[in-house]
C-alpha cells in the first residue's frame, strides 16, 4: 500500500502541488470594501441586476488579471503531459484509494455545489454581513458560469475519459467547479481560509483520477479554469462600476423595441 501511493504521489505531486504554488501567489488579500450592490444589506436585489451582473462576469473574464491564471494554467496544463501516462497505468490496476476516494465524487459534484451555493445565498438575504453577502452572490454567479463554460469545451475537445465511458472528459468539471469554490471563499477570507479549501479542491481532482474518469490534464486545466472564474467573479464585488453588459426594453409605435449594450473596455 505505501508502494502504491509513493507511485502515485510522485508524478500526481509534481503537477497539483507546483499548481497551488503557482497559483497562490495570484490570491488576492481578503477585503473589506464589497461595492457591489449585492452586497449591500439595505440594497434589494433584481432579478436584472442579477442578469447584469453575471454578463459581466463573463466579460470580466477579458481582463488584463487574467493573463497570469492562464499563463500559469496553461503551463501546468502542458507540463501534466509528462507524467499523465505513467498515472494512467498505475490507476488502470485497479481501485488504488479504495472507500478514500469516494467523497470526491460528491464533494465536486454540481449539484453538492450548486445547493451550497443557492443554501449560503438564500441565508446571507437576511444577514447584515457584507462579506458573507458577497461571498455567497459570487459562489452562486461562479456556479453558473463554471458549466456554461466547461460543456461547450467537452463538447469541443471531444476527449475520451479513461474508463472509455464517454468522450466528455476534458476539462474535469469536478476540478472546475471545486476550485471556483475555493477560491471565491479565499479571496473572501484569507490565506487562513485558503489552505483547507484548496486542499480539498485539490483531494476532489485527485479522486477523479483515481476513478479513471479524468486524465491529469484534465484536472490541471480544470483547476486553472475554476481559479480564474473564482478570482473573477470576486474581483467585481469589489468594485462600484456599471456592469459592462445591460439592455433595455421600451415601448416603440404599435409594440416594443429594445437594446443591447456590451462595453470592451
Amino acid at each position: 500500500m505505501r508502494q502504491s501511493c509513493t507511485a502515485y504521489l510522485r508524478p500526481a505531486g509534481r503537477v497539483l502541488l507546483p499548481l497551488l504554488f503557482l497559483l497562490s501567489p495570484l490570491q488576492g488579500q481578503p477585503s473589506s470594501g464589497f461595492l457591489n450592490p449585492a452586497a449591500d444589506p439595505d440594497h434589494h436585489l433584481t432579478a436584472g441586476e442579477f442578469l447584469k451582473d453575471l454578463g459581466g462576469n463573463f466579460l470580466g473574464l477579458i481582463n488584463k488579471q487574467s493573463i497570469a491564471p492562464l499563463v500559469a494554467g496553461t503551463a501546468m496544463t502542458a507540463i501534466a503531459t509528462a507524467p499523465e501516462q505513467q498515472l494512467e497505468r498505475h490507476f488502470s490496476r485497479g481501485e488504488m484509494w479504495g472507500m478514500w476516494s469516494d467523497p470526491g465524487k460528491y464533494i465536486g459534484n454540481a449539484l453538492t455545489l450548486s445547493g451550497a451555493s443557492a443554501a449560503l445565498f438564500g441565508i446571507s438575504r437576511k444577514s447584515k454581513d457584507r462579506k458573507f453577502r458577497s461571498l455567497s452572490y459570487s459562489l452562486v454567479q461562479g456556479m453558473i458560469m463554471t458549466p456554461a463554460i466547461t460543456e461547450p469545451m467537452k463538447y469541443g475537445f471531444h476527449r475520451l475519459r479513461p474508463d472509455g465511458q464517454d468522450h466528455r472528459g476534458f476539462p474535469s468539471g469536478h476540478a472546475v467547479q471545486s476550485f471556483m469554490f475555493a477560491t471565491v471563499v479565499a479571496e473572501h477570507y484569507g490565506w487562513k481560509a485558503a489552505i483547507p479549501s484548496y486542499l480539498i479542491a485539490a483531494y476532489v481532482s485527485s479522486t477523479r483520477m483515481e476513478e479513471r474518469k479524468h486524465h491529469l490534464t484534465d484536472v490541471a486545466a480544470g483547476s486553472a479554469i475554476g481559479f480564474l472564474v473564482g478570482q473573477t467573479v470576486s474581483r467585481r464585488m469589489r468594485s462600484e462600476k456599471p456592469s459592462r453588459f445591460g439592455w433595455q426594453v421600451y415601448p416603440s409605435g404599435g409594440g416594443i423595441a429594445g437594446s443591447l449594450q456590451v462595453s470592451l473596455r
